[in-house]
């Protein structure tokens, strides 16, 4: 099994239980509240960054990532620039649902599932670099962004399938919001329980 096909199927088994805190637990503040609009706010914003990033971080690695190490762009200030953008997405998404236990379970499900896969990939990428990748890695940080290391390129050489995959990360993050509206109106018409309320 390939490396992707692993990390696909690790990362939709870990999101299960996060989607069922979603659709099940809501807030016990009102929705109009002035928490309530501040805490999605705040989701929205995070959202936002977390899809910048990762947009970013595609152009620049979009269909390269097994045939040249990149080391430029956003892969100049951390090794992992789309985990980052995913971290703030998932800060972002249990925020828009104002739904504190859903995010606090996305930590501690993403977490070590990040970190497992990042090693699995350091291994790949040590395999297919071994000159290059150990002086990156020693050079440049795993998550922490350090923004002294930044080096641009003059340019990029953007490939259709980077474009395509931004477009479908940058849906499914524009439905995320939508989703919640959703699922709320669902729960205070009744069609979907609501199983739990935190905090």
């Amino acid at each position: 099994m390939s490396l992707r096909k692993k990390r696909i199927i690790l990362a939709r088994v870990s999101a299960l239980p996060v989607v069922l805190l979603a659709v099940f637990v809501r807030p016990t503040w009102g929705a109009e509240s002035t928490i309530a609009f501040c805490v999605e706010s705040a989701g929205y914003l995070f959202l936002l960054g977390g899809l910048a990033i990762r947009m970013w971080s595609i152009l620049y690695i979009g269909g390269r990532k097994s045939h040249e190490l990149v080391t430029d762009g956003p892969y100049s200030l951390c090794r992992n620039p789309l985990y980052v953008g995913t971290f703030l997405l998932v800060v972002g998404a249990g925020l828009c649902f104002e739904n504190l236990l859903m995010l606090a379970a996305a930590f501690l499900v993403m977490a070590p599932v990040h970190l497992l896969t990042t090693r699995m990939e350091e291994r790949h990428l040590l395999e297919l670099f071994p000159d290059s990748y150990p002086e990156y890695a020693r050079r440049v940080p795993r998550f922490w962004p350090r923004l002294r290391n930044y080096r641009g390129g003059d340019n990029v050489a953007v490939r259709v399938r980077a474009i395509r995959r931004m477009a479908i990360d940058a849906s499914g993050v524009l439905l995320i919001p939508v989703v919640e509206d959703l699922v709320e109106i669902l729960q205070r018409h009744e069609i979907v329980p609501v199983l739990f309320r935190f905090p």
